[in-house]
This record gives structure tokens, C-alpha cells and sequence, in this order.
């Protein structure tokens, strides 16, 4: 009896000696596995957290993202807007500046950029209305970007409109907010 006993007590004890996997250095990425459930490294949620098992998944997602890109029908392509040289385009008796600010910036930011810009001889340009900054982006006129534009409308005293420079989209976003917004300048023809 003494003997079954100490058999069922190493058996116990080497059972369960095996931790679970992740809680060892090394364990995430070793291709084995550690704590004999069925699951390798990455596989093992004890592995959900470790850095190796993190960008492995978000390689795979964007490897997933790709490939449905890749097959995915062609997007209809916008005709490029001709370069005459000028540095706006004419879009319903205003011009619209074809460039912006280039960098990410605040509706404050933009309608100060607006007001101290000096361009094509002219120091009075403004931030457009939401009409004319769809105006301008409906005319397929500006250089395609994945960005937004900055319109004087506002929504309240913290939100203002914004325009997407290609798709002409609206929207409205708080006024003190710069990730992708831009301005974009206009003045009466």
C-alpha cells in the first residue's frame, strides 16, 4: 500500500510540476509545448500577452488586411488635377488654396493659418464654409489625399466642420482636435 501510495504522489507531483505555458522565459517561443495542453507558444493563451505572440498576431492581420486589399475589385480612380502652375484652383467664383498647412493642426490653428496666409499675391484668404470646402472637394480639382479639411462652420463653441479633401465627406469633430485635419485656404474670385 505504501508503494501505491508514493506512486499516486509522484505521479501527482509530476502532473502537475508542469507550469502553465507563458510563466517562463522563453516559453512563447520555443516550439514546444510546455505545459502539455495541445497548444504551442503562440496558440496557448497562456501566451496572449507576451510581445513575441502580440506582433505575430498583428503581423497576421495585416497580412490578412492585405490580402483581401489585393482582392478586393479596383477602386474607381479620380482623374488627377492638371498642374497649371498657379497655386489654387477655381472652384465657383473662389479660389481654393491647392495646397494645405501640411502638417496636422486645430480649427483655432487653421483659421489663424487662414488669416495670415499670403499666397498668389493676395492676403485675403480664409477658412471655407462647409459648402465651399464640398464645393471644392466635389470638383475633383485637389490633389487626392486621405485627409480633412477645416471649415469655419462650427457646430457649437467646441465643434466644428471638417470635409474630406477627396471624398467630399462631412463631418464634425472637436475644434481643439489635429490628427489628419488640415487647412486648406479660400478666397472670393
Amino acid at each position: 500500500m505504501r508503494k501505491l501510495a508514493l506512486l499516486l504522489v509522484i505521479f501527482v507531483i509530476s502532473a502537475c510540476s508542469s507550469s502553465p505555458e507563458g510563466t517562463r522565459d522563453g516559453d512563447c517561443g520555443d516550439g514546444k509545448d510546455n505545459d502539455k495542453n495541445g497548444f504551442i507558444d503562440c496558440e496557448d493563451e497562456g501566451c496572449n500577452l507576451e510581445d513575441i505572440c502580440i506582433q505575430a498576431a498583428a503581423k497576421a492581420k495585416l497580412a490578412e488586411e492585405a490580402a483581401k486589399e489585393a482582392a478586393a475589385p479596383p477602386k474607381p480612380q479620380v482623374p488627377v488635377p492638371e498642374d497649371d502652375g498657379k497655386p489654387y484652383i477655381e472652384v465657383d467664383k473662389m479660389w481654393v488654396q491647392k495646397g494645405h498647412n501640411g502638417d496636422d493642426i486645430s480649427q483655432p490653428a487653421a483659421k489663424h493659418y487662414c488669416d495670415t496666409l499670403q499666397l498668389a499675391g493676395r492676403n485675403d484668404w480664409r477658412l471655407p464654409t462647409e459648402s465651399e470646402a464640398v464645393a471644392a472637394s466635389n470638383s475633383q480639382k485637389l490633389p487626392l489625399e486621405p485627409l480633412v479639411m477645416w471649415t469655419s462652420t462650427e457646430k457649437s463653441k467646441k465643434r466644428a466642420v471638417i470635409v474630406g479633401i477627396t471624398t467630399g465627406a462631412i463631418n464634425d469633430l472637436g475644434v481643439h482636435s489635429v490628427g489628419q485635419c488640415r487647412a486648406r485656404c479660400v478666397r472670393d474670385n
